[in-house]
């Protein structure tokens, strides 16, 4: 749904969007068809799920460089925080990012309308995995933002409007916010902002929280230490979780991998693990969305034997240069940045643009299933301006592996992450 351009600056005004992959108000059992919005082509919402996993392995590939620390993203919240943020761009930062995102040449309609299917299909997936998907958006009191844009806002992704003083009590405002990301992760992710800037005229916040139980779970009778062999030749002692069963399971020369289900199997985790102790990095960078669709219809039932460490990590990472890097540019240019289809009432010669964007993330995988929630905030400013059957196989998980959290019909990507060190309990900045 495209929004009028009729915009060209805001001055004093900044725009934090937050996507905390956390819970929330969309709750299972919301009808898709009660926001009266016509589900997308199946096609759109394929290929807008497609960017979103696209976006997530070139961003992991990226950032997984570091063999002394996790490395957990969650490609749904960047891409879901990015698409409100989207909304806003015209000219040639709409451009570059829609290349950097991933979304080709869709309209403004079909992304909305795919990402708006997507929530609430994630939601309704499985009754017993909890999928939950909140949005919220935060006013500066008497500010005016364009009302096509708050009405995207509000339609597609679901978002309440919240007038708040950034001016006269931004440490009222930032514990309000904070309050609602707290609830919204299950107190997972307790606060998203440090201190409002005074400067701050809208904030968007995108919650999505995630709690799976295995389908069949790990017997904790059966946890026990073993060695995790470290990128460095070091082991560390760690709780190694054993089961045996029939499984999804697909090999290379280069890898082992398994799929294991949660709940009805609606969602998954997926495992990759390279052959040779420090050959993740390797694997990485073979990691796009070609290989990953290519990889997905080549497992196979299998019997066999899976050990796998629990772990509990956080992990938290500035991604402005991450993304210039990747293509997005002049979003994060203050001259030349355009997100002219914001405000209502432009400052003429101000220059609405990407000052910093921070992305958080928890996760913790034990015998019941797996927890995590991830935060994702995006701050703008003004400036002037057929395979055979396998052997039964034993797939041992004692150096670093990949996984990622996937719900099983839409491709959707929710988490991805390497783990280097099952013990290391947060990541670097």
């Amino acid at each position: 749904m495209e929004i009028p351009a009729n915009i060209r600056g805001l001055i004093g005004a900044v725009l934090v969007l937050a996507s905390i992959a956390t819970s929330c108000a969309l709750m299972k059992g919301e009808s898709i068809a009660a926001a009266n919005i016509p589900a997308p082509d199946p096609s759109v919402t394929s290929r807008v799920s497609s960017a979103t996993d696209d976006l997530g392995f070139r961003l992991l590939k990226a950032l997984a460089k570091d063999p002394t620390q996790n490395t957990i993203i969650s490609p749904l919240g960047i891409a879901t925080a990015f698409a409100m943020a989207y909304n806003g761009a015209a000219g040639a930062t709409k451009t570059e990012m829609a290349k950097t995102l991933a979304l080709g040449s869709l309209s403004d309609d079909d992304i909305n309308r795919a990402n708006h299917y997507l929530m609430h299909t994630l939601a309704q997936a499985d009754p017993r995995v909890q999928t939950e998907i909140a949005n919220a958006l935060w006013v500066q009191k008497d500010f005016p933002i364009n009302p096509d844009y708050r009405t995207v806002c509000e339609s597609f992704y679901d978002a309440s409007a919240t007038s708040l003083d950034f001016i006269g009590d931004p440490t009222g405002a930032a514990a309000e916010i904070n309050a609602w990301v707290d609830k919204n992760t299950h107190h997972r992710i307790p606060a998203i902002v440090k201190e409002v800037d005074r400067g701050t005229r809208l904030m968007l916040t995108d919650a999505v929280y995630f709690k799976g139980i295995w389908s069949s779970k790990f017997k904790k009778e059966q946890t026990r230490p073993r060695p995790f062999h470290l990128m460095s030749g070091d082991s560390h002692q760690t709780a190694m979780m054993d089961q045996s069963g029939r499984y999804s399971y697909l090999e290379s020369q280069d890898f082992q991998a398994i799929r294991i289900p949660y709940g009805n199997q609606s969602y998954a985790m997926y495992v990759f693990l390279p052959r040779k102790t420090a050959g993740l990095p390797d694997f990485i960078r073979s990691l796009d969305e070609a290989h990953w669709k290519q990889w997905a219809g080549q497992f196979r039932q299998d019997s066999g034997e899976i050990v796998l460490p629990k772990f509990e990590t956080t992990y938290s990472k500035q991604l402005n240069g991450t993304l210039q890097d990747l293509g997005m540019r002049s979003a994060f240019d203050s001259t030349a940045a355009n997100f002219s289809r914001i405000p209502l009432n432009p400052t003429p010669g101000a220059v609405l643009y990407i000052s910093d964007v921070e992305h958080k993330t928890w996760v913790k995988v034990d015998e019941e299933g797996t927890e995590a929630a991830a935060a994702t905030s995006i701050g703008m400013g003004i400036a002037a301006v057929k395979v055979e059957s396998l052997p039964a196989f034993v797939m041992i998980v004692d150096h670093p592996f990949f996984f990622a959290i996937t719900e099983q019909q839409s491709g959707a990507l929710l988490f991805a992450g390497v783990v280097m060190d099952p013990t290391l309990t947060s990541g670097a900045r």
